[in-house]
C-alpha cells in the first residue's frame, strides 16, 4: 500500500514523502562550479601573464614553460596527500584552503622581479593550491552528493572552468592593459582571499548524509548507493597503501594513461595559446577572447558529453570528446596560414573547448564508476600524478621547441596523435560496464 500511495503522489505531481523541495547538493555543485572557474582561470592566467613578463624581463618561453612544468610536478606530488586529507577530514578541511593559497599566489605576483619569484609562486603556492582544490578533489566531492545524476553533476561542476575563462580572462587582459600586470595580479588575488575562500568556508558541506539527505535528494531508500557511514569500508587509507593495493589492477594503469594524455594535451595547448595567437597577429584582446571561449565551451562539452556518457556509455563519451579535441588542434595548426581574421580562432575555441570539457567530465565519471569507495579521493590524487606528469612534460617541451625552431607545429602535431590514441583506448582499453 505504501508503494502504491507513493506512486499516486508522484503521478499527481506532489512531492514524494521525505523528499526535500530543494536539494542542497546543487548548492555544493554551484559552489564547485564557481571555485573551479576561478581556480582554472588562475592556472590559465599563466598564459596571459607570459606576454607582459616576456616583454618586461626578456625571459624565454622555455624558461617560463619550466615554471609551469615545476607547478605540475609539485601539483602531482601533493595530490595524493591532499586526497588522503580529503578522505580523513572531509572536503571542508581541504578545498577552501586551496582558494587561500591561490589567492596568496596571485596577490604575491605584484612583487615579481625575478624568474625565481615565478618558480616559487607558480611552482609551489599555486601548485599546492590546485592540489587542494582542483579537478581531483571536486571529482571526489561529487559522488558524496550524486549517484544517478553523477555524470550531469560532474559536467556542470567541472565546466565551471569555462565560465571563469570566458568572463575572467578578458577582464584580466583589460586590467593588464589599463593598470599593468602587477595590479592585475593583486586584484585577482584579493578576489580569492576576500570572496571565494570565505564562500567555501561558509557554504561547503562534506556530504549529503551530514545534512540528513540521501544521494540525488531522493527519498530515503530510493538512492542507488548507501550513505558513506553505512559502507563497510569507512577508514581512509594512506596514499602509499592505496597505491600498493591498486598497482596490480590494469584499470588503474589505463586510467593513469588517460590522465597523462589529458594533462599533456590540455596543459600544452592552454599554456601556449595566448602567445600562439599573438604570434598569428591577433591582438591581445582577441587572443584573450579565444582563450576565454575555449574555456567557456568546456561547459557545453562537460554537460552534453557527461549526459552522453550517462546514457550511451563512458567509452563513447570519451571517444567523442577526444575526437573533437583532435579536430580543434588540427584547425589550430592551420590558423597561422589563414591570416589574422578572428573567426577561425573562435571556431577552434568552440571545438577544442567542447572536447576538453567532455574529456574531463567523462574521465571523472570513469574513475568514480571504477573505484568508488572510501579511498576515492586518494585514488583521484594518485591519478593526478599522471595528469601532472603530462602537464609537466608538454608546456616546456612546446616552449623550448619554439625557442629552437620558431614554430609550434611539431608539439601540436604530436598532441593530435595523443588524442587519436585516446580514441583507441576508449574503445579497446576500457570495459563497457564502466558507465
Amino acid at each position: 500500500m505504501k508503494g502504491s500511495e507513493s506512486n499516486r503522489g508522484s503521478v499527481s505531481g506532489e512531492t514524494p514523502p521525505n523528499s526535500p523541495w530543494f536539494f542542497y547538493g546543487w548548492v555544493v555543485i554551484g559552489l564547485s562550479f564557481a571555485t573551479q572557474g576561478f581556480h582554472s582561470t588562475a592556472r590559465t592566467s599563466f598564459s596571459v601573464f607570459q606576454v607582459p613578463l616576456i616583454e618586461e624581463f626578456g625571459w624565454s618561453r622555455g624558461a617560463l614553460g619550466g615554471a609551469f612544468a615545476f607547478m605540475m610536478v609539485v601539483y602531482a606530488l601533493t595530490g595524493p596527500f591532499a586526497g588522503s586529507r580529503f578522505e580523513r577530514y572531509g572536503p571542508r578541511a581541504v578545498i577552501p584552503w586551496g582558494s587561500v593559497l591561490i589567492g596568496i599566489t596571485l596577490a604575491g605576483g605584484f612583487f615579481i622581479n625575478s624568474l625565481l619569484h615565478v618558480y616559487i609562486l607558480t611552482g609551489v603556492f599555486l601548485a599546492v593550491g590546485h592540489a587542494l582544490s582542483g579537478f581531483s578533489m571536486h571529482g571526489a566531492l561529487i559522488p558524496r552528493w550524486f549517484s544517478k545524476k553523477r555524470g550531469l553533476a560532474a559536467g556542470i561542476s567541472l565546466s565551471g572552468a569555462g565560465v571563469g575563462s570566458l568572463l575572467l580572462v578578458p577582464v584580466l587582459v583589460w586590467t593588464i592593459e589599463s593598470y599593468g600586470w602587477r595590479a592585475a595580479y593583486l586584484i585577482f588575488g584579493l578576489a580569492f582571499l576576500l570572496v571565494l575562500a570565505p564562500a567555501n568556508f561558509l557554504l561547503l558541506r562534506n556530504r549529503a548524509e551530514d545534512m540528513g539527505l540521501s544521494l540525488d535528494g531522493l527519498p530515503s531508500g530510493e538512492s542507488e548507493e548507501p550513505p558513506e557511514s553505512s559502507r563497510t569500508e569507512k577508514k581512509a587509507m594512506s596514499a602509499g597503501w592505496v597505491f600498493m593495493s591498486m598497482r596490480k589492477d590494469p584499470r588503474f594503469w589505463i586510467l593513469g594513461l588517460i590522465s597523462f594524455f589529458i594533462g599533456f594535451s590540455n596543459n600544452t595547448i592552454m599554456s601556449q595559446l595566448q602567445l600562439y595567437f599573438v604570434d598569428a597577429h591577433y591582438s591581445m584582446a582577441s587572443a584573450a577572447i579565444v582563450l576565454g571561449m575555449s574555456g567557456f565551451f568546456r561547459i557545453g562539452g562537460g554537460v552534453v558529453n557527461g549526459w552522453v556518457s550517462d546514457h550511451l556509455g563512458r567509452r563513447i563519451g570519451l571517444a567523442l570528446s577526444s575526437s573533437l579535441s583532435a579536430a580543434g588542434v588540427i584547425l589550430l595548426l592551420l590558423i597561422p596560414g589563414l591570416g589574422a581574421a578572428p573567426y577561425p580562432g573562435y571556431l577552434f575555441a568552440i571545438i577544442f573547448g567542447f572536447g576538453g570539457g567532455g574529456m574531463s567530465a567523462c574521465f571523472s565519471a570513469l574513475v568514480v564508476d571504477t573505484f568508488k569507495g572510501p579511498s576515492l579521493a586518494v585514488i583521484m590524487g594518485i591519478l593526478g600524478i599522471s595528469y601532472g606528469a603530462g602537464g609537466a612534460l608538454g608546456p616546456p617541451l612546446a616552449g623550448y621547441t619554439f625557442d629552437v625552431v620558431g614554430s609550434y607545429t611539431a608539439p601540436f602535431s604530436f598532441i593530435v596523435l595523443v588524442l587519436f590514441a585516446m580514441i583507441v583506448i576508449s574503445f579497446f582499453g576500457l570495459k563497457e560496464h564502466s558507465k
